[in-house]
């Protein structure tokens, strides 16, 4: 297993000298990072958070964001967007929610995750947000922003939960592993589309159809990476949106479209028709 090297900054969070919640963060990602074996942490540029809900995280989670945040160095260190919320604060009626304080919990979720300086977007396409930023090295949870990033903008992240996501926000760095790695992302699926294609609808069904085709023997630890061939020369954001969001359904956080952009080399295991 790999020993990591910890810089000064990083040093410092461990002690604790830095605050309490990004020492917890610090402690949960050399622990992520000795699972994954992952050789170093680095830098991010963005985070952006899954775990909103009541419904998700409960009462475990309202009381986890408010130990953080009674540390008054407990802020993100980097840019940082909240996904979709239990509810529609706004609109609370008109959804006919009845679980008792439903609207006061997911008020204050949304408020302890403000405290820590989250921007609260409140959307799982963090993408089309003014100001985000949509490349660079990231952690990001929520599988339709991760995919979506990494297969058009310039992204690089991992599938994060809610919680090692909120760990490299607070300290600012993430493992590095898996899809932050250059040979993990290579293609390992090649799909010739021969339907014509043209709503987002359509769009969406094909990635539902390619994450189906999930065979036993292949060997895809980080799920497939499709690179696919026969679609328009241009495709629309609705349409790219709604590509990676039915794919991502079934693991797929990366992919690649023959004509946008550039594939790094390919490992096919296999070909869809």
């Amino acid at each position: 297993m790999p020993t990591i090297e910890l810089n000064a900054d990083q040093q410092a969070m461990l002690a604790g000298a830095q605050g309490r919640a990004r020492q917890m963060g610090m402690r949960l990602l050399l622990d992520l990072a000795a699972t994954a074996g992952a050789a170093e942490l680095i830098p991010i540029d963005s985070a952006h958070l899954s775990g909103v809900s009541p419904l998700t995280g409960g009462l475990g989670l309202r009381q986890f964001l408010a130990r953080l945040a009674q540390d008054p160095q407990a802020r993100v260190a980097v840019p940082t967007t909240l996904n979709a919320a239990g509810c529609d604060a706004a609109q609370f009626d008109a959804m006919r929610i009845t679980a008792p304080d439903f609207r006061a919990h997911s008020l204050e979720i949304v408020a302890l995750y403000e405290q820590l300086g989250v921007r609260p977007t409140q959307s799982c396409t963090p993408y089309e947000w003014d100001g985000v930023r949509c490349s660079g090295t990231a952690a990001w949870a929520e599988s339709n922003a991760i995919a979506f990033g990494n297969s058009y903008c310039g992204l690089q992240t991992n599938r994060e939960s809610g919680l090692s996501a909120l760990a490299a926000a607070l300290t600012g760095y993430t493992p590095r592993y898996g899809l932050l790695l250059p040979e993990a992302r290579r293609p390992n699926l090649e799909v010739i589309v021969t339907t014509p294609l043209d709503d987002p609808t359509d769009f969406s069904i094909l990635g539902d159809w390619i994450g189906r085709q999930r065979r036993p023997g292949w060997r895809m630890p980080l799920g497939p990476i499709p690179l696919l061939r026969g679609l328009p020369p241009e495709l629309t954001h609705e349409q790219k949106k709604a590509l990676t969001a039915a794919a991502a359904n079934y693991g797929c956080a990366l992919l690649y479209v023959a004509g946008l952009g550039e594939a790094p080399e390919p490992a096919f295991q296999d070909v869809l028709t």
